[in-house]
């Protein structure tokens, strides 16, 4: 009956903590954040390239930010087990909320306010920034494995 009681408490743990450490939740929310970008990098090259229609552009830009905001919010609830969470934590906000201005800068820029260059080198910032948040993520996950 005790053994039983135990099972129970551990698979209601397991429930309970939706079986994914943190790290890997802000792994797969900054993988999610560097899709966005990307996404939104390419809407915005084809729209400089004169390759596309304006309203597939922003609607691209739209369902970046969406992804973006989404990715922000898994991270931002995201609880710290060690100090090692806590800091990628933070770095992933940063990277993420990068991306977001980015995408808001070139959502602005195609209703004629600011530039779409320059909100095309926000985006690669953004991207640099998810890239180093994701390397230092997978070198934390290494780590965690015992370097294997």
């Amino acid at each position: 009956m005790r053994a039983a009681a135990f099972a129970s408490a551990a698979l209601l743990a397991a429930v309970l903590s939706g079986c994914t450490s943190t790290g890997s939740r802000i792994e797969d929310a900054v993988a999610q954040g560097i899709a966005a970008v990307e996404t939104a990098t390419l809407a915005v090259e084809q729209e400089l390239a004169d390759r596309t229609f304006s309203t597939v552009t922003i609607t691209a830009l739209g369902d970046a930010r969406r992804e973006l905001v989404d990715a922000t919010t898994t991270v931002s609830e995201t609880d710290a087990t060690t100090d090692a969470d806590a800091a990628l934590r933070t770095d992933a906000l940063s990277a993420l909320a990068l991306g977001v201005d980015a995408v808001n800068d070139a959502r602005d820029a195609m209703a004629g306010v600011g530039s779409l260059e320059e909100s095309e080198v926000s985006l690669d910032a953004a991207a640099d920034a998810l890239h180093a948040v994701e390397t230092q993520a997978g070198t934390g996950a290494t780590a965690d494995r015992g370097g294997r």
